[in-house]
């Protein structure tokens, strides 16, 4: 796999080049793919000191907090269903207001740099997986209170 030749934070460009050309066989990941009732869930499918890809699957209804990747550069790929990103910005108290939203199609990616801060959803009637990348590794990132 081209993730094990990284050595180097390869920076967006080329992990969404190298997302966007990948033939993902839904079936060959059948071991890493689990849902849960009570949230989105991360299966950890390799990490090592360069990268972390994760199988991140919802159920209809679900997405994450609004979260930025402190250190890391992320990028994944629609494999199934159809994702959402809101995409936010933080105002002087620090809570954060939408200011984009984004629907992924399956074989399209989504790269966020930086210090991007968004929110990954599904809003439609049928599961959803997205194969993420992290270069490097997610160590951290921080939750945003949204604005009421």
């Amino acid at each position: 796999m081209w993730l094990d030749g990284i050595e180097r934070r390869p920076g967006l460009d080329e992990l969404d080049s190298r997302l966007s050309s990948l033939d993902v066989n839904i079936g060959a990941l059948e071991d890493c793919i689990g849902y849960s009732d009570d949230g989105y869930q991360r299966n950890v499918i390799k990490r090592n000191e360069h990268y972390e890809l994760v199988a991140i699957c919802w159920k209809p209804g679900q997405d994450t907090p609004i979260h930025d990747h402190v250190g890391s550069d992320c990028a994944f790929l629609i494999a199934s269903g159809v994702s959402t990103e809101t995409v936010y910005e933080t105002n002087e108290d620090g809570l954060a207001y939408p200011v984009s939203d984004r629907r992924y199609m399956p074989g399209e990616v989504c790269a966020a740099a930086e210090p991007d801060i968004h929110r990954v959803s599904n809003e439609e009637s049928t599961n959803l997986i997205n194969l993420h990348v992290y270069t490097p590794p997610l160590s951290g990132f921080q939750i945003y209170a949204p604005v009421e």
